[in-house]
Parts: C-alpha cells; sequence; structure tokens
C-alpha cells in the first residue's frame, strides 16, 4: 500500500486528505496443493486483511477465507457507518471485536467438523485513516513499512523464535537455522479466546507498507 501526497478539498476549508493506492498478490508456492493464505482489500474503506491458515487436508485455507471475509466484511461496514472521524480507541475496539467474531467462528467450525480439527490462521489488518495506520496482528505473518529507503518490521512474530530471541537465549545468527521458525504461540480459532495486538503509526507521503505471510 503507498500512500500519496495529500489532496485538498475546497467547500469553505482546506483538508488534508491522504489517498492511498493498493495492490495485492498470492501464490500457493512450491510445496502445498493449495494456497492457505488469503488477501482481503476494500479500497473504499481503506481496509486490508491477510491470513495464513494452518491445519490438515484444506482447513487451513477454510480458516483463512473465513478470518478474511468476517473481519474485512464487519469492518468495512462499521466503518462505513461510523465514518472517518472515528478515534484511535473506536477503530481499536472494533477491530478487536471483529476478530473475536472470526476467531469463534472458526474456533466453533473446528470442533464440530471433524475434518476441520486443529485448524487456524495469521493474521494482519490495516485500517488506514487520514495520517495514521491502526495495525492488528496475531502470530508471524508480518507488517513493514518502507519509508525514505529504510525497510523497518512494524510487527513482532507472536512466536517461540520471538521469545527465544527475546529473552536472551539466542542470538539473532542463532534464529537464522533455528528448527522452531513455524511454532507460532498466537493464531485465530485454535482457542477460544484470541488476543489481537494493536498498535497506531503515523503515515507519511510516499510510504510503502507490506503484509505479508511467512
Amino acid at each position: 500500500f503507498r500512500a500519496l501526497p495529500p489532496r485538498h478539498s475546497c467547500r469553505g476549508f482546506t483538508r488534508n486528505l491522504m489517498k492511498y493506492e493498493f495492490s495485492a498478490r498470492t501464490d500457493r508456492g512450491r510445496v502445498r496443493a493449495n494456497n492457505e493464505d488469503a488477501v482481503s482489500v476494500d479500497r473504499q474503506a481503506q481496509v486490508a486483511v491477510l491470513a495464513d491458515g494452518m491445519g490438515g487436508y484444506n482447513a487451513g485455507e477454510v480458516a483463512s477465507s473465513m478470518a478474511i471475509a468476517l473481519d474485512n466484511y464487519e469492518l468495512e461496514r462499521w466503518l462505513t457507518e461510523t465514518g472517518r472521524n472515528a478515534t484511535s480507541r473506536d477503530v481499536r475496539r472494533a477491530m478487536e471485536i471483529c476478530v473475536e467474531n472470526a476467531n469463534h467462528s472458526i474456533f466453533n467450525a473446528a470442533h464440530s467438523n471433524r475434518q476441520y480439527a486443529g485448524m487456524g490462521t495469521t493474521l494482519v489488518v490495516c485500517v488506514f485513516q487520514e495520517a495514521r495506520l491502526m495495525l492488528g496482528h496475531i502470530g508471524d505473518s508480518r507488517c513493514y513499512r518502507l519509508r525514505a529507503n529504510e525497510l523497518v518490521q512494524l510487527s513482532t512474530d507472536h512466536s517461540l523464535l520471538q521469545e527465544q530471541l527475546d529473552s536472551g537465549l539466542i542470538t539473532p545468527e542463532e534464529s537464522r537455522v533455528s528448527l522452531n521458525k513455524n511454532l507460532i504461540t498466537r493464531a485465530v480459532g485454535v482457542e477460544d479466546t484470541v488476543l489481537l495486538e494493536v498498535n497506531e503509526h503515523k503515515v507519511l507521503a510516499g510510504d510503502i507498507y507490506m503484509m505479508c505471510s511467512d
């Protein structure tokens, strides 16, 4: 997602309105027969959601698709009804409620259908409002920002590897060859409750934001 220079509206006053360009691409890769990644972009509401499913057979694909559909639809509807005057606190709470609803739906589906047992998904949710990004995430899917040729990871992985790094048990060099790369500590639909980590970031014209799975 690229943030373009603000444009001005007239009608008696001048207001900076940040404009965004969105694009998305997904690929199943060379290992799996099906694509467990899912992505959705609502350009009007300026909401983008990415999920990376996990589970046997096609359960991961089901989980990620459910998360994308529920989160994007509910957030888009809420933003449309509320307008762009919602505070950071309002947006944060709306994101949390949408994720809670998605988590319950996926958790219940996993426990009512043997074929979907154990399914879950990571999640990254971006809500852009004017010059503000509300970023929410669960698991090890990430969001990066490119600004002035500097690439910065905005999200922090919810993974065993990240916990080991944070506690000083391993070094960044050791983490590159660790066998714990795929062990996440938080996912949507695995337990009956899940905590969405939400952070607010200031957006500057020319910024590029990239959401990606592992």
